[in-house]
């Protein structure tokens, strides 16, 4: 149960923070994918797990990207 929590939050938390760092969304992706495949052992979890790491990171992704265009609206201003 506490993976299925950690699978489901932890990606796009991270994925958030790396965009933050690098100001890059796709190299965070990348990263968080990298980094939540290490952390939970990869292929060797159940499928429903990796399903749900990839999902969590593709939220992060499209809510990172919401940030970077309210962003740049406001520099715009």
């Amino acid at each position: 149960m506490l993976e299925l929590l950690i699978a489901a939050l932890l990606p796009a938390i991270v994925v958030i923070l790396f965009t933050r760092v690098t100001y890059n969304k796709y190299v965070s992706f990348v990263l968080s994918l990298i980094l939540m495949w290490a952390l939970f052992d990869g292929l060797e979890q159940p499928l429903y797990l990796q399903a749900i790491t990839v999902v969590s990171a593709i939220i992060g992704f499209v809510y990172s990207h919401k940030i970077e265009q309210k962003q740049k609206n406001r520099i715009k201003k």
